[in-house]
């Protein structure tokens, strides 16, 4: 199955909130999108959900297109499912029977119910009503309908919010399960160093636009990536001239690449570093975090 969206642009009255998104996704890819909170991710979903009108643009599901026809919409939601908002739930139902509704409304495979619900570890409060519930719980119980509708298309805004680490990484491997049975996934989520251990690709929304894509299965440069001071980073190149690629992050980090270094230049560079005082230096590739700070210009707070 693929899922291609053409030229979309979307627009309350005069004001333009995301403009010629285009993007094709095949069988078994699990995409992240980021962006800062108000610029398009929840908008994008609902465009292609057929939620909200679609000013222009295309949205195909193996090369068939669907409109804004109710049949087109009622066609499309039995081949997408969105993640549910917590506020849908009905408090006076328990876990098992949302699980159970969903199950029946598109999969039809209410035999995989308590399967679902072992694998999300729920056993022990699945049972009782919704009303019970913490945040967390809440959370896993709207992704427990979404993997009981088996669509082969999942949208999961925001899946991570409310969740303890340990229930983090036991939804990070059921997302890389999900994606490994062939499902085209795509997640909205603020945990972007999450997002590095599973996704294929993440998107990122800038200026109403797809701006940049960091796809994880394409070679990755190394950088000297340095926590310091911003005086210290002067410092640092009025020493040794940055090569073209440089990226300062927050005024804290400034992330130096490696490739276009010779192996001298590397150790010159190497060794300045180590006369700063109280500094903090890794190797490695640049994560979606970094990507994230570089490209929406927001200080990392964090660091120094």
């Amino acid at each position: 199955m693929t899922l291609e969206i053409k030229n979309m642009t979307v627009a309350y009255g005069s004001r333009v909130v995301l403009e010629d998104i285009s993007f094709h996704l095949e069988n078994g890819q699990l995409i992240g999108l980021v962006a800062p909170n108000g610029t398009g991710k929840t908008t994008l979903f609902n465009a292609i959900m057929r939620f909200i009108p679609v000013q222009s643009g295309h949205i195909l599901i193996d090369g068939t297109e669907y409109t804004a026809k109710d049949s087109d919409v009622l066609a499309l939601h039995q081949l997408i499912t969105f993640f549910p908002n917590q506020a849908d739930l009905h408090e006076n139902f328990s876990g098992t029977e949302h699980i159970e509704m969903y199950a029946d409304m598109w999969a039809g495979r209410r035999d995989d119910v308590q399967n679902i619900i072992k694998r999300l570890e729920m056993e022990d409060y699945v049972d009782r009503k919704v009303s019970t519930y913490s945040l967390g719980m809440r959370q896993r119980l709207c992704f427990a309908m979404v993997v009981a509708a088996d669509t082969p298309i999942m949208f999961m805004d925001e899946v991570m919010n409310g969740l303890d680490p340990e229930n983090v990484s036991l939804v990070s491997d059921i997302l890389i399960e999900l994606r490994q049975s062939g499902k085209i996934i795509i997640v909205a989520s603020h945990l972007l160093d999450n997002l590095d251990e599973y996704a294929d690709k993440v998107f990122f929304l800038k200026d109403k636009k797809l701006h940049f894509t960091f796809n994880h299965h394409e070679e990755k440069e190394d950088y000297f990536k340095l926590v310091c001071t911003q005086k210290q980073a002067v410092e640092l190149e009025s020493q040794f001239p940055m090569p073209e690629g440089t990226i300062h992050l927050g005024n804290s980090v400034l992330c130096i690449p490696l490739k276009p270094l010779t192996e001298k230049e590397q150790l010159t560079l190497y060794q300045l570093i180590r006369q700063l005082d109280q500094t903090e230096l890794s190797v490695g590739p640049l994560g979606t975090s970094q990507y994230y700070s570089h490209l929406y210009g927001l200080e990392l707070h964090s660091y120094r």
